[in-house]
């Protein structure tokens, strides 16, 4: 019989798993410490640390803009680029709160 695929998952694993999708990429992983270093960047700057295309970054940092991790802000011609600092956070958070959840059931040794 199947499952009743009408589950309703709540808040916390609906964020902390579409913030963890976001993250699943080196680039954006990468997009995001480079960001961390600076105050911000323009695609072309991160273009230049980053081994892949114009086209393929700007796709990335609209990812990242979408759930709120960085920001952009237009300085004349330019897109300037920044970390949502608060939005970092929050990501720590979850994970925190996922790591409380589960480490106290943590068996004693690993499963072989």
């Amino acid at each position: 019989m199947p499952k009743n695929k009408n589950v309703e998952f709540h808040s916390f694993e609906i964020e902390l798993a579409t913030l963890s999708k976001c993250l699943s990429h080196p680039a954006r992983v990468m997009i995001i410490s480079i960001l961390s270093k600076h105050k911000d960047r323009t695609c072309k700057e991160l273009v230049s640390e980053i081994p892949l295309s114009q086209s393929t970054v700007s796709k990335h940092l609209d990812d990242l803009i979408k759930v709120k991790l960085i920001c952009r802000k237009i300085s004349g011609t330019q897109s300037l680029y920044s970390l949502e600092w608060n939005h970092i956070e929050r990501v720590f958070t979850l994970f925190n709160r996922l790591n409380t959840k589960i480490m106290p059931n943590r068996p004693k040794r690993n499963c072989c």
